[in-house]
């Protein structure tokens, strides 16, 4: 069953120096299917001493509030979708740092192979008037929720475009 995801996106010019992560880990994520409404991308998430997670999730809609189902998959099964997408095509790959900020949490998604250096925070919340009731701090940049530009999915799109777009 589809849960709803509420969540603002920020684009962070620097992080503050005395800022310190309670977990980080490296993700790739490739997409099986990507339209405007719905996507459908595997993830690979990598945390040093830990055993890789490996993740299918389906999203659908944009903005503030999604519907999305995820579930956990082996890693067997990761390789096998994996095989789905076209050799050529880079996964986006992003160093993710979890953060405490008051009593919500950030993660910090610093994007590894993007064409321009990125860092997005984005914060989880439990309703949309949690989310409305939101101040960001200062260091927290531009508010990118719904920019279409800063969605994962056109970020992949737009690292592989050549491949995409020119077949």
């Amino acid at each position: 069953m589809p849960l709803e995801e509420i969540e603002r996106v920020f684009v962070v010019n620097a992080l503050p120096e005395d800022l310190v992560p309670f977990e980080k880990k490296m993700v790739y994520q490739n997409y099986l299917i990507s339209t405007d409404e719905k996507e459908t991308r595997i993830r690979r998430q990598v945390e040093e001493g830990k055993e890789d997670k490996c993740d299918i999730t389906i999203k659908e809609g944009n903005g503030l509030t999604r519907k999305v189902v995820k579930k956990r998959i082996n890693e067997q099964t990761y390789l096998e979708l994996e095989k789905n997408i076209p050799e050529k095509y880079e996964p986006i790959i992003k160093f993710r740092q979890f953060f405490a900020l008051g009593n919500s949490q950030v993660m910090i998604d610093d994007f590894v192979n993007t064409k321009d250096p990125l860092l997005l925070a984005e914060v989880e919340f439990d309703t949309k008037e949690e989310a409305a009731e939101f101040i960001p701090p200062l260091w927290f940049g531009k508010e990118v929720t719904y920019d279409d530009n800063f969605k994962n999915k056109n970020l992949w799109k737009k690292l592989n475009q050549d491949l995409i777009f020119n077949k």
